[in-house]
């Protein structure tokens, strides 16, 4: 659902109630009268499947699965109302089509919608032609006009829309590398740390270890005491430094609960994400880390311009040293719906990880099960 105001929406519905209104205030005048029971449905009508089709909610709006079928239904009712007020008083009801021809960018491209609304206007004036005995080719010209007019402006608007949209994943998409930078950054830090402590500090307590420990037995008394004490402190001392290059080097790995929380914070509200990941599971491999979060970033955007769903749930979960990971979201499917370069570019980064891809349906929406070899973390 939107969370702003569609203008463009408004000033549809706003030029819809005034057509309604004229119409009503002409027929007052004339007939003394404000129309049948079929004039008023045909106009209520027009103005719900209007306002339907504005509306983001699947399957119902102008992209979802019956967005045509109800758009050609709005067509319907406003050829039904020029059939019923045949007249020429009633020239401006070409404005229903107008705003009917405003909506087709959205569901054709821009040169078929052209060419379909200049075959509506055509068959429009026909039939007022044909209802009124005259000749309408200015009105037709000037109408066909304005009909073109509506279609390349909301061309420009969709084309807008698809750019910001695109502009938005690739900033999600930047704002992901930039955690797997830091991450590998902190990654290479610890790391570097670690292996000093085990390499250098490690090697010389050690030493010191073994030192005392033959000090021990070359000593006799007193002396003896403060040795075999002096050996245990080193011992200890020993066991903290390799338990403190244990310690960095599992929190040297990134966080797939924390870098899929990354990824959800930029998302539209009306798209909930539910994660279901362990807290434990870390991925150490900066690789497989990064073709993982682009292929969550490209199930969620899919979410939401494909499938229209407002819940998307991500479980993961290791078994057998595989990472399994599964994506799901409660939009439809379309019926004849083709694997585009998103999909296909899933079935490459898993193939690159050595993993595997399956794409499922589960309540008529696509569901994605990713299984990638999961290396558990080198904490010695």
């Amino acid at each position: 659902m939107k969370r702003k105001i569609d203008f463009a929406s408004l000033a549809g519905l706003l030029t819809w109630l005034m057509v309604y209104g004229i119409t009503l205030y002409i027929l007052y005048k004339t007939t003394s009268a404000y129309g049948g029971v079929l004039l008023h449905a045909y106009f209520l009508g027009y103005g719900a499947l209007f306002w339907l089709l504005t509306r983001e909610q699947r399957p119902y709006g102008l992209r979802g699965r019956f967005g045509p079928w109800l758009l050609a239904l709005q067509l319907l009712l406003a050829f039904a109302l020029q059939w019923l007020l045949g007249d020429r008083n009633f020239d401006f009801l070409a404005i229903l089509t107008i705003i009917w021809a405003a909506m087709l960018p959205f569901v054709l491209r821009t040169g078929p919608a052209m060419l379909l609304a200049i075959l509506i206007v055509a068959l429009w004036h026909l039939l007022i032609a044909w209802q009124t005995g005259s000749s309408v080719w200015i009105t037709a010209l000037l109408y066909g006009c304005f009909h073109l007019f509506a279609v390349l402006v909301q061309s420009a608007s969709r084309d807008a829309e698809a750019a910001k949209e695109e502009l938005e994943q690739k900033h999600q998409q930047l704002l992901a590398t930039q955690q797997l930078l830091q991450a590998a950054s902190r990654q290479s830090e610890r790391t570097r740390i670690a292996r000093n402590l085990h390499d250098v500090v490690g090697h010389h307590l050690t030493a010191l270890t073994i030192q005392l420990q033959v000090a021990g037995h070359l000593t006799n008394g007193e002396a003896k005491v403060q040795v075999d004490n002096c050996h245990q402190l080193a011992k200890l001392l020993l066991a903290d430094v390799r338990e403190a290059v244990s310690t960095m080097r599992q929190y040297a790995d990134i966080s797939l609960l924390d870098a899929i929380t990354g990824l959800t914070r930029l998302l539209p509200t009306q798209l909930e994400v539910k994660l279901q990941v362990p807290a434990e599971i870390m991925l150490n491999d900066l690789t497989q880390a990064q073709h993982l979060l682009c292929i969550v970033q490209e199930a969620l955007s899919n979410s939401l311009k494909h499938s229209g769903a407002s819940t998307v749930e991500i479980t993961a979960r290791v078994a057998q040293h595989q990472l399994q990971l599964m994506i799901w979201d409660n939009g439809t499917l379309t019926a004849r719906w083709q694997p585009g370069n998103g999909i296909t570019g899933m079935h490459e980064r898993v193939a690159e990880c050595g993993g595997s891809l399956q794409l499922t349906t589960r309540q008529r929406a696509m569901q994605l099960c990713i299984t990638l070899p999961y290396k558990e973390s080198d904490n010695v």
